[in-house]
C-alpha cells in the first residue's frame, strides 16, 4: 500500500479529492490542521505518480509506502465490546471482555454485512427494548437485516422473537450472528405482510421514514391490541408525520435520529 499526503486549504478540499478519485485513491483520511485540511490518499500499487505530485505541488505532495498492514488485527481493534443503554453489552465474538454486572451480552459480528450496531438509531432501537419487552413478550424485528434486535429481544426475557426481512443475504447474517448467540433462528424471508393479524405483542422496525410510514398499516395489523410498536430510522425533519399518527408516543433521540414508541 501506498499513500499521498497533501495540505489542502479548506476551499480546495473537493477539487482536490476528485483529482485523487480520478487517479485511482481506494480512500481518503481528512485531518484538521491549523488554517488547512491534510489529505492521505491511500494506493493498492504504485502509480506513475510523476504528473500527479506535479500538478498537486502547491499542496505539498509526499508520496510514501506503507508498511503492511495486518487488516484483521486493526479490525478487532477497532470493535472492542461496548455497553449499549442501561442492560446490554454488544460484544464481538473475539472479545475476552468479561460481561459488565448487571448486563447482558449481545454478541455481534462487526465484520458482518447489514449493520454493525453502531448506527445511532440501532441503539435507540436496542434502549427501547430494554425499557418495553416483558418475559411474555413475542417480538417481530421487520427488517431485521444482522438480527440484532431480535437477538436482544431475547437476550432482555422476550419468549419468542422473529426477524423478517426481504434480502436473504442478510437473513444469513442475522442466521450466524443467532448462532454466535447459541440462540435458535427464527427468520422469515418478506416483509410484515407474510406475518399473521396479532401475532406480535411487540414490533420493532428499523428502516427509513418513508419504508415505515408505507408498512404502517402492515405493522399496526401483526401487532395486538394493548401490544406495542418501536419505530426509528426517521429524522427530526420526518418527525411530525409520526407525532400527527401517535400523539402520545414517547420519542427519544440521538442527534438528528429519533426512536418513537407508543401503544397500539
Amino acid at each position: 500500500m501506498y499513500a499521498l499526503r497533501l495540505v489542502c486549504p479548506p476551499e480546495e478540499v473537493d477539487r482536490v479529492m476528485g483529482v485523487l478519485w480520478e487517479a485511482g485513491t481506494v480512500g481518503i483520511e481528512e485531518m484538521a490542521s491549523t488554517g488547512a485540511t491534510v489529505l492521505i490518499a491511500v494506493f493498492e500499487k504504485p502509480i506513475e505518480c510523476g504528473e500527479l505530485i506535479e500538478s498537486l505541488g502547491r499542496f505539498e505532495p509526499v508520496w510514501q509506502a506503507l508498511p503492511p498492514t495486518d487488516w484483521e488485527e486493526q479490525t478487532r481493534h477497532a470493535w472492542p465490546g461496548r455497553a449499549i443503554g442501561n442492560r446490554l453489552f454488544l460484544a464481538p465474538p473475539w472479545s475476552v471482555e468479561e460481561t459488565p454486572a448487571g448486563r447482558l451480552r449481545v454478541i455481534h459480528n462487526p465484520g458482518l454485512a447489514c449493520g454493525t450496531g453502531e448506527h445511532p438509531c440501532t441503539q435507540l432501537a436496542l434502549e427501547a427494548l430494554e425499557t418495553h419487552v416483558k418475559p411474555d413478550d413475542v417480538v417481530a424485528d421487520i427488517g431485521t437485516g444482522s438480527g440484532i434486535l431480535a437477538i436482544a429481544a431475547l437476550r432482555l426475557g422476550a419468549r419468542f422473537a422473529v426477524g423478517a426481512d426481504t434480502d436473504e443475504a442478510a437473513l444469513r447474517v442475522a442466521q450466524e450472528n443467532f448462532l454466535l448467540n447459541q440462540l435458535a433462528a427464527r427468520l422469515v424471508a418478506g416483509s410484515s405482510d407474510c406475518l399473521r393479524e396479532g401475532c406480535a405483542s411487540l414490533t420493532v422496525a428499523n428502516l427509513n421514514g418513508s419504508i415505515l410510514l408505507s408498512l404502517l398499516p402492515d405493522l399496526i395489523r401483526i401487532t395486538r391490541p394493548g401490544g406495542r410498536l418501536i419505530l426509528t430510522g426517521f429524522t427530526e425533519a420526518e418527525m411530525g408525520a409520526f407525532v400527527h399518527l401517535f400523539p402520545r408516543a414517547d420519542v427519544s433521540a440521538s442527534g438528528p435520529w429519533r426512536c418513537l414508541s407508543c401503544a397500539v
